[in-house]
């Protein structure tokens, strides 16, 4: 996966510019706010969700991601719009690279029929990215009998840097089918923590990374109410030249979710949710498949949890639209 760049062999070896792509997480849905801000308020009421990650467990210093959202409809007349508030921790590797980002995310609401809707969402803050370089290792540092034991000679790097984020997503739904896109870091801010000039410098940017999502829900009880219902549903994602395609399958049997997702060459997700009144509870394991092997990561473990607040329809308001989108 593109997002575990071995940012310490970089810069042990060029001890210059550091690349790094985006966190990951197994359940897309789960933390939708996140995935796209066209999501922000498109439930009946608050919502709060949480996830944590823990990638390739069996690596020393392995990756650690949490995110966290909260986003709600607001109405101005009979106009939806969703206001929310998210943030993203990722930990990696024994350099301890570490990312946050906290985000204002609106969204506007168009119904287009009585069971269809078109939501388009905006993003906006700061993302601060850090680095312990006293846990780095670089050449200037070997010495020949004893190893890594020389301080070392490298000088004008930054300890962390603040930047601007800016993000945009769109969606499409119907009582049955959603799709759905995010691009993400419009800005392409700066990425790298040592202080010199470029000869160029947009290889030192974050890129684009743009999210293509979509699939739909197929009832098979017999008064098709969706307690029972069959979720087909495909992700892709590219930022630069890394691409990813994963495909999947939700198996619905109220109030039990069961999911399995092939990532392309990398790994086998399995994935066990509930959801009973207003709590979701989700866990999933990716079984790795890449030439990594599942034998030396361990695999990736995640959790998520979800407390969405219901609450009872506005009189003047037309009707809940309920979207199909998978909830893990």
């Amino acid at each position: 996966m593109w997002r575990r760049v071995g940012y310490s062999l970089l810069l042990g070896l060029y001890s210059r510019l550091l690349w790094a792509q985006d966190p990951q997480f197994s359940q897309f849905f789960a933390n939708q706010v996140v995935l796209s801000p066209a999501f922000t308020g498109i439930t009946n009421g608050p919502r709060i969700a949480l996830a944590y990650r823990m990638q390739w467990t069996a690596i020393p210093g392995y990756y650690r991601t949490f995110a966290a959202a909260y986003d709600q409809p607001v109405f101005f007349g009979q106009i939806r719009n969703g206001l929310g508030l998210s943030f993203i921790g990722d930990q990696a590797g024994e350099g301890n690279l570490t990312k946050l980002n906290l985000l204002l995310n609106y969204a506007l609401h168009i119904e287009l029929t009585r069971n269809s809707a078109l939501s388009l969402g905006l993003s906006g803050g700061i993302m601060q990215a850090s680095v312990d370089f006293f846990r780095l290792r670089f050449p200037d540092q070997i010495d020949p009998n004893a190893g890594f034991v020389l301080p070392t000679q490298e000088t004008n790097f930054f300890q962390n840097r603040i930047h601007e984020d800016v993000n945009a997503g769109a969606l499409y739904y119907n009582r049955y089918i959603y799709i759905g896109t995010s691009v993400m870091h419009i800005t392409q801010p700066q990425q790298r923590f040592y202080n010199f000039a470029l000869a160029n410098p947009a290889s030192a940017r974050l890129p684009i990374r743009a999210n293509f999502f979509g699939g739909a829900q197929i009832p098979i009880d017999r008064n098709r109410e969706g307690r029972q219902s069959l979720s087909p549903a495909v992700m892709y994602r590219i930022q630069q030249p890394f691409q990813q395609l994963d495909v999947g399958l939700y198996y619905t049997i109220d109030p039990v979710v069961i999911g399995v997702w092939y990532r392309n060459r990398d790994a086998i997700i399995g994935l066990v949710g509930i959801q009973k009144g207003i709590f979701r509870v989700g866990y999933s394991y990716d079984y790795t498949i890449s030439t990594l092997t599942n034998r030396l990561s361990a695999g990736s473990h995640e959790v998520s949890v979800v407390v969405e607040f219901d609450r009872e329809r506005r009189v003047g308001l037309k009707h809940r639209r309920n979207y199909p989108c998978p909830r893990f």
